[in-house]
């Protein structure tokens, strides 16, 4: 795949997006929808959202069913889609394994079917820097050649893994189809929920004791700017997505004047362990290990390629703290 730009040529007249209520699915559908330009916008899932963008159409899909395929590829060919984004991913892991499967890795393979049946050009997908996995092996900055080593105990995490495997057979296979792959990082902003940022809102957070590492962050309309101009340009490759700069997790804690319990490993599995299950599916490793160990990316070729982040790391996280405390007051 290429790094070459070609920004405002070949544009797509009709774009398609799944993911309606994903952050940045809802956020990419207003943003393209209310576009001065000739862009039409198809909105994709399986119900209609309250709020969902004027000007936009909405088609219902459930990427989990076995006909899904079938069913997308009459919408992409009935309304003549040219680009397709693909951002119905779980915000958060859920305890049903399978349905995640069922969603992430099933539910992608339709969307790549569904392409390839309608003749859709472009094709961008939302993935995650998480990929590269929390390793004390891992380099300062990781580069989009660097391998996908995960975390094991991360199912959600080994789905986009396998996702992105088999797009990148698929896409070998369709070379008339532009595949972009956005990679970001943890998302921070007045607006955006997660279970990360949820975690990150406690006034009192229990870290891995011993550990402190750089993190990167990137504001969430970095991310949906990032979006944009990937659907809208020729700019077929995977691109990490992510704020200039870096801090220690205990120099973002201090910043947001948190009050911090330094836990040993056991203590901390011990402690979070049912409630982590519960929430997630998954052990606490598999969250708290992105506490202990660098994955920082680097951003140099999404730079170059969608433009300089308007926030870097350290304004992310201070849109999201101030963002916080305003709502104390309302």
């Amino acid at each position: 795949m290429g790094a070459g730009v070609t920004f405002g040529v070949s544009a797509p007249g009709v774009i398609a997006v799944t993911g309606l209520h994903t952050f940045i699915g809802s956020q990419l559908t207003r943003r393209l929808a209310g576009r001065a330009a000739g862009v039409r916008v198809i909105g994709l899932d399986q119900r209609r959202p309250i709020r969902f963008a004027e000007g936009a159409r909405f088609a219902k899909v459930d990427l989990t069913r076995p006909t899904a395929d079938g069913d997308l590829a009459e919408v992409l060919a009935a309304e003549r889609v040219e680009a397709v984004v693909h951002t119905a991913f779980r915000t958060d892991p859920t305890p049903d394994l399978e349905l995640d499967h069922e969603l992430e890795t099933i539910g992608t393979r339709h969307v790549m079917n569904a392409c390839a049946a309608a003749k859709v050009k472009r094709l961008v997908i939302a993935s995650s820097t998480e990929l590269y996995g929390p390793r004390p092996d891992n380099p300062n900055f990781l580069t989009e050649r660097h391998p996908l080593r995960g975390h094991p105990h991360a199912h959600a995490v080994r789905d986009r893994i396998e996702m992105e495997a088999m797009l990148a057979d698929w896409s070998s296979r369709h070379p008339d189809v532009e595949v972009t792959v956005l990679r970001h990082c943890w998302i921070f902003g007045p607006s955006y929920w997660s279970r990360v940022t949820r975690y990150f809102a406690l006034p009192v957070l229990a870290v891995p004791l011993g550990f402190d590492p750089l993190m990167q962050l990137v504001h969430e309309d970095d991310v949906v700017n990032a979006f944009e101009r990937a659907v809208l340009q020729s700019c077929p490759g995977i691109y990490n997505v992510v704020g200039r700069g870096v801090l220690p997790v205990s120099t973002l804690l201090r910043l947001a004047g948190k009050q911090i319990w330094r836990l040993p490993g056991p203590v901390l599995h011990r402690l979070t362990y049912f409630p982590s299950q519960g929430q997630t599916g998954d052990p606490p490793d598999a969250f708290y290990d992105y506490l202990r160990y660098l994955w920082v990316a680097d951003g140099q070729r999404g730079w170059e390629a969608f433009g300089e982040p308007v926030y870097s790391t350290r304004e992310a996280w201070i849109s999201f703290v101030s963002s916080r405390r305003m709502r104390r007051y309302r």
